[in-house]
């Protein structure tokens, strides 16, 4: 009879272990998808500038050309505006930095981040603004 009363204590035991963990283990994968859900929120105020037109240029002491499709992350809607207004002297701003780029300057994902950061800088400069957050290629081609 002890026997008895010593296993059913022990499987009672045991049944409220494995329900008490199986409480902590669902309120963590809710928690956690909770926090993924909070990391993958969009911040609807930054806006995706696309350029019509890709940009070609000569590459400089070389018979190779280069062709780049650009994106612009901005900060709002306001930008976008003053980008839109102000698209050919920026086009042209941006085709001066990529006629200086030889070869070596553009070869590799350093010589494409360097150039990425330049072109961010001289739109930041141009248009005295820190609301242009990162400029990104779409193509990259050097043909």
């Amino acid at each position: 009879m002890e026997n008895k009363k010593t296993l059913l204590i022990i499987v009672i035991a045991l049944l409220i272990f494995i329900i008490i963990a199986s409480g902590f283990g669902l309120y963590f994968i809710i928690n956690g998808n909770a926090e993924k859900e909070d990391m993958l929120k969009v911040d609807k105020k930054i806006i995706m500038y696309s350029f019509e037109d890709s940009f070609i240029s000569n590459v400089k002491d070389s018979k190779r050309i280069l062709k780049i499709t650009i994106k612009v992350e901005l900060a709002n809607s306001k930008i976008e505006d003053i980008i839109t207004a102000r698209n050919p002297e920026i086009r042209n701003e941006i085709n001066l930095i990529l006629r200086e780029k030889t070869e070596e300057a553009l070869s590799g994902s350093e010589g494409q981040l360097k150039l990425q950061t330049e072109i961010l800088e001289a739109l930041r400069k141009l248009l005295k603004t820190e609301k242009i957050l990162n400029v990104y290629f779409d193509e990259f081609i050097i043909n």
